[in-house]
């Protein structure tokens, strides 16, 4: 389903759904210029997402060639799948290059082992660990191995006809990256801001504090004027500054519960901690939760408490081999 989202430069949407992911479907976005296109994030490297995606290509006439170009605002799989499918037309392919190289580093399983090894020092029983084979992340990754441009915060970028801006926003991942179109004021934010549900904050082993990086990201845009906004998932908006103080009290809701938690259950590993957050399931208990949404969940509250570590409220002690978390007593 394909859907014009903005004139003078034509933007589309193509709605790529994500079969048996809360997600629903990515918002794959393409520029059609008189001389080129720009076609910015795929979906899943799996049949159901290549068929929305080609059928939307096709109902615009974009053929995939040199004059058309992939923009891949982050390495998760529901955002870069496909790129294959750009890489082996001759497509250029552009990319912050820290996700890209997690990709790479992702081939022999290595970066999930590291997470995995991290979530059992958490707290995680070791056969939910091996539920996480299942993770589409990781079964429907993209080959790695496809030439990339690199790009950085600050770089501009001139595609489809259009001048656009690249602005990094660590947080969801290390390299996020969204676009901006500074005359017309449309601003594609990815995942960094999402307007119907809330970005999902992880910890990562090559990038410390990241929620403290991800409401760093959030001010960096703040004051950007932005006419349109349109993100990874679900609908768009026309202003930013009201959804990321919506945000940024969500987050400080869950610092507070996790506090609250710490003192209810003192020497809580995360994984004990993480049943008792709240989460938007749908009344689902945590035993019920699908292993993928736990390690999501798991993630989130690992990054809170990472945050209040670092901030000095909550102390972590290691005994054989796992983490445990206290508030710190300051005295009065």
């Amino acid at each position: 389903m394909i859907q014009q989202v903005h004139s003078h430069p034509d933007i589309y949407r193509i709605r790529v759904d994500l079969p048996d992911n809360p997600l629903q479907y990515l918002n794959s976005y393409v520029i059609k210029g008189v001389s080129g296109n720009l076609v910015i994030d795929t979906g899943f490297n799996r049949p159901e997402c290549k068929r929305a995606l080609c059928q939307g290509l096709q109902e615009l006439d974009i053929r995939l060639q040199s004059d058309t170009s992939l923009f891949i605002t982050h390495l998760h799989a529901d955002h870069s799948g496909l790129v294959g499918l750009f890489a082996a037309t001759g497509c250029p392919v552009y990319m912050h290059p820290v996700d890209y190289q997690y990709l790479v580093d992702s081939e022999d399983g290595s970066t999930w082992k590291a997470a995995e090894d991290n979530f059992m020092r958490e707290g995680m029983p070791l056969a939910e660990i091996k539920t996480q084979f299942s993770n589409q992340a990781r079964t429907f990754s993209p080959d790695p191995h496809f030439p990339v441009n690199p790009v950085h915060d600050g770089d501009c970028l001139h595609l489809a006809g259009c001048d656009l801006q690249v602005i990094h926003t660590p947080g969801h991942t290390p390299g996020l990256c969204c676009l901006y179109l500074p005359k017309e004021e449309v601003f594609f934010t990815s995942d960094h801001i999402l307007f119907n549900i809330t970005p999902n904050i992880q910890v990562w082993y090559h990038m410390k504090q990241a929620l403290q990086r991800y409401l760093e990201s959030l001010q960096k845009v703040r004051e950007l004027p932005v006419r349109l906004a349109l993100p990874g998932h679900r609908e768009g908006d026309t202003s930013i500054a009201g959804r990321i103080d919506e945000i940024v009290a969500h987050h400080d809701r869950r610092l507070a519960e996790i506090c609250h938690l710490a003192g209810l259950y003192p020497h809580s590993t995360a994984y004990d901690i993480a049943p008792h957050m709240t989460w938007s399931m749908r009344g689902k208990q945590w035993k019920d939760f699908p292993p993928t949404q736990k390690w999501f969940a798991l993630g989130e509250t690992l990054a809170h408490i990472e945050y209040l570590v670092d901030h000095g409220v909550l102390c972590c002690r290691e005994e054989q081999g796992c983490r445990h978390y206290d508030l710190v007593r300051t005295e009065t």
